[in-house]
Parts: C-alpha cells; sequence; structure tokens
C-alpha cells in the first residue's frame, strides 16, 4: 500500500454489531485487509487499536467509532480524518489513504467509503514512542535543552497546522507521542494527534479545561465578561497549550491546578503561574518570562505568535539535542493511554 499521506475514512464490511465493547484480538477488518492486536486507546467516541496490514511488516494504528448507530460518532471521525488529510509535516501523525477495488478492478485510492450499519474508522501510522505525559511519568522534569527542543517540534507543526487554516485546540501532554522509543542519546521525535476538536482558525470549538487560556474559558464556561470572547484568535490558543506544555516539561508540574472546575477556572482567569526558576533553579530568567509571559498571558493579543516562539525558543537550544534517559520501553512503546477528552 502506498505511503502517501493522506485522510481515509472507512467502514467494516463485515463486522455487523455496534462498537462498544473493545474488538478482541484477530477481528478482521475490510475484506480482511486489517487484523486487530489490541487496544491502545480510548475515549467517549472513539478507541484506538493496534492493527496488521496484508503484506506490511510495519503495524498500523487504526482510530474507529465507537457506535455506529449514532451519526454524530461518524460525523467526527470523518471530519477528523479530513482536516488530518490536509496535513504533510513530520511533527504531524501520517494517516493512510485505503484502497478500494470498484467494478471494473481498478484500485482507486478514497478517503470516504459509507457502508450502511457499520462503524466508521482511520488508519494512521503506529507511533512506537509513547505519549509526552507517559515519559515525564517516568523522568519526571526534563533538562532546559530536552524541554526547548521536542517543544520546537511541537511548534513546528503547529504552525503547518496553522498555515494550512486550522487550530488543533486540545494541545497537551497526552497529544504529543513520539514516533520512536525515546533511547538516551538519541534525537526527540514528537507527533501531534487527536485532531477531534480542531477546527478553522475562526471556528469555536471545546477542550481540556486545564489546558485551556481565559478566553476558550470564558466562552465554554461563561465566567469573563462578553468582550473577551470576540474575534478569539484560536492560534493564540494553540501558542497558551504550548506554554502549559512547556511550562509542565521545565517546571515538573503544571502552571494552574484546582479540586474543582470552580477553582481552576478562577486561576486560570486570574492567577499568575509560580515561578519556574523557584521550581527549577537551572532555568534562566528569559525562559521563564517567554513561558509566562509570552505564551500564559492572560490577554491573548499579549502571548507570542508562533514564528516568534519558535525564534525565541531557539536561542536556548545548542546545536542537536538529544535524550538524556531512555524511556522504559515497557511503559511507553506503543501505549497512548486516554487520548481523547470528548
Amino acid at each position: 500500500m502506498s505511503e502517501t499521506l493522506g485522510g481515509l475514512v472507512s467502514c467494516i464490511k463485515d463486522l455487523n454489531r455496534v462498537v462498544g465493547e473493545s474488538l478482541v484480538k484477530g477481528t478482521k477488518l475490510y475484506r480482511n485487509r486489517y487484523t486487530i492486536d489490541d487496544e491502545i486507546g480510548y475515549g467517549g467516541f472513539a478507541k484506538i487499536y493496534r492493527a496488521r496490514e496484508q503484506d506490511r511488516v510495519e503495524p498500523v494504528a487504526i482510530k474507529m467509532a465507537n457506535k455506529s448507530d449514532d451519526p454524530s460518532y461518524a460525523k467526527s471521525l470523518r471530519e477528523e480524518a479530513k482536516i488530518i488529510q490536509r496535513f504533510n509535516h513530520q511533527n504531524i501523525v501520517r494517516i493512510q489513504l485505503i484502497p478500494r477495488v470498484d467494478k471494473n478492478g481498478s484500485v482507486p485510492y478514497t478517503n470516504a467509503v459509507e457502508l450502511s450499519g457499520s462503524p466508521v474508522f482511520f488508519v494512521m501510522e503506529y507511533l512506537h514512542g509513547g505519549t509526552l505525559d507517559a515519559y515525564l511519568g517516568q523522568v519526571k522534569q526534563l533538562s532546559v535543552q530536552e524541554a526547548v527542543a521536542i517543544s520546537l517540534h511541537v511548534a513546528r507543526g503547529l504552525d503547518h497546522m496553522h498555515q494550512c487554516g486550522f487550530s488543533h485546540n486540545d494541545l497537551k501532554l497526552e497529544n504529543i507521542v513520539f514516533r520512536r522509543l525515546i533511547v538516551a542519546g538519541e534525537p526527540f521525535s514528537p507527533v501531534l494527534i487527536d485532531f477531534g476538536i480542531a477546527t478553522r482558525v475562526q471556528q469555536p470549538s471545546a477542550g481540556s479545561l486545564y489546558i485551556m487560556p481565559p478566553e476558550q474559558v470564558a466562552r465554554v464556561k461563561m465566567v469573563a465578561p462578553p468582550e473577551v470572547t470576540n474575534g478569539i484568535d484560536r492560534t493564540k490558543i494553540d501558542v497558551w497549550g504550548l506554554g502549559v506544555v512547556l511550562y509542565r516539561m521545565l517546571g515538573g508540574q503544571l502552571p494552574f491546578s484546582g479540586r474543582s472546575e470552580r477553582s481552576l477556572t478562577q486561576q486560570i482567569n486570574r492567577s499568575r503561574p509560580i515561578s519556574l526558576c523557584s521550581l527549577a533553579g537551572n532555568i534562566p530568567p528569559e525562559l521563564e518570562e517567554l513561558v509566562i509571559d509570552g505564551c500564559l498571558a492572560k490577554a491573548p493579543e499579549n502571548r507570542l505568535n508562533l514564528l516568534e516562539l519558535g525564534r525565541f525558543l531557539a536561542k536556548f537550544a545548542d546545536g542537536d539535542v538529544v535524550a538524556q534517559q531512555s524511556a522504559d520501553a515497557g511503559k511507553s512503546a506503543g501505549i497512548f493511554g486516554r487520548l481523547f477528552g470528548r
């Protein structure tokens, strides 16, 4: 099958039941083209499975709607695949086209097949390295250069999205996955995943509260004056999300926390994060200023854009940065965890 990057949405032809429970190992999909190995991620709308494809050595990842009888589930996955189809960047997960044999025997590649009564799925590359969240659970905290190197990769992926007219809207540790298992002495390979609530930069969206900037909290939770929610620049929502990720990598904790949605919302809207320099003594004050004032500014117009952010971050990267600690293969490799906050 071609390695061409693109989007696909396909349906299971021979599976005649609603997928509420996980598919069992060995389940065959789409004219026996794919064989399920195991479930590697789940959420309210979809599950992700590792699978094997006919005549290929490398596994693939299949994201499948949980229900075949709810049109919103199918619509969500179709829209996500169409969005990812537009991207072609090393820091964004790759989607595979699926071959469809038509009546005259030709094999056109398709990104939409409608088969009545079947759950919708699309096929992605399988990412071997696990999530950034899982890696931080093992190493707790990264060096300045490691954190900056990962952030630069993520920023480049986000900038590509923005150039294509879309914002991610849900950038968090669980949605950054490494293409390869992290090995000490080798470079990082972070990849953006989960575009289920990605939108055109002008459209509204929902997301995970703990990584929302004030203007997004205001729209979702109605806790700020209406003028704050008008004309939201969604590219700045992704800058905020990257700031949260960078703060966690450098400081070992999230910039905002709370025992309830109300207290977390108040912190996001009113509180300044704890100084990174007080959490980790090796952080340059200029980098702290970049994260807290350049990414986590309450007013979106006061945040840097991604080009500015990348230029400033590059000042803290010294040559080719490699991982200082290997990831635990048993805890990280291929583990996606709970990917979807929907």
